[in-house]
């Protein structure tokens, strides 16, 4: 996939294109399976749609991170992914996979995951090694504490990626691999997380990516005064802010709308 690389270094942002195969993500859990496994040709026909409507990258999640998830055994993740992935692993389309599990990330790998999105705090050594001997890219995700706040929401995120960035280039990983996750909606206030929409370019210290995903979050709705099931609005009026803030890449499960709002107003070239 000799186009990864420069897709995601071009000035304008990348957008990944949602793919839950979970059974209860807070907007369309379930959707993707049959029971508990994965519906791989209803799947395929999400995965052909996204990348027609212009995604850069397509971010595959087997289970749910969003609050009071359950969390989901190993072997049942790598099974709901791998059937899929070993269908579009050499199609021109970067795959990301949203886990923090290393057993399904290390087998991921092998079925052309190129890109490693982990909400966990913090990410283990076995995975940075597995980044590194792969060439992968990585995203880390800010985790907030609601019963234990700080006093400056941007500083407390703008802190947390110094430390990662120092331990990663200690790991011989590439910077120009690594995106950083301000984490909207994990434990953050519904103020702290407008705050950090509207700063997004506070977080682009030095040659650090940032990665958004404000898509069909409650906070972002309530400030939007969304009402609808999809919340369409807030997802691409909060987008289009990150996006004029600077964010390298916007996750959304909206990616032809966003786009083309993108494109309307200039900041979006595929």
């Amino acid at each position: 996939m000799s186009s990864v690389s420069r897709s995601l270094s071009k000035e304008s942002p990348s957008l990944m294109g949602v793919v839950n195969l979970t059974t209860d993500s807070f907007s369309d859990g379930g959707n993707l399976l049959s029971g508990n496994l994965v519906n791989v040709s209803k799947t395929l026909r999400k995965v052909e749609k996204l990348i027609s409507e212009g995604a850069d990258i397509l971010d595959f999640g087997a289970e749910s991170t969003r609050p009071g998830f359950t969390a989901i055994p190993s072997q049942i993740q790598i099974d709901r992914l791998i059937p899929v992935l070993e269908e579009i692993k050499d199609e021109d389309i970067i795959i990301s996979v949203d886990s923090r599990d290393y057993k399904v990330l290390h087998e991921a790998s092998k079925f052309g995951m190129k890109f490693v999105n982990d909400v966990s705090k913090n990410i283990s050594l076995k995975k940075l090694k597995l980044v590194k001997e792969k060439e992968l890219f990585i995203c880390t995700t800010h985790q907030g504490n609601l019963k234990q706040k700080t006093s400056n929401i941007l500083e407390d995120v703008d802190n947390f990626f110094k430390s990662k960035e120092k331990l990663y280039l200690s790991k011989g990983l590439s910077t120009e691999k690594c995106f950083f996750d301000p984490g909207f909606g994990y434990g953050k206030t519904p103020l702290e997380n407008i705050l950090m929409m509207t700063n997004i370019s506070f977080f682009k210290k030095g040659k650090r990516k940032i990665l958004t995903g404000t898509s069909r979050k409650k906070s972002f709705a309530v400030f939007f005064k969304d009402t609808s099931k999809t919340k369409l609005s807030a997802s691409l009026l909060s987008g289009i802010i990150c996006a004029l803030g600077g964010s390298d890449i916007i996750r959304s499960h909206e990616i032809r709308s966003l786009r083309e709002e993108l494109e309307r107003l200039g900041i979006y070239e595929r």
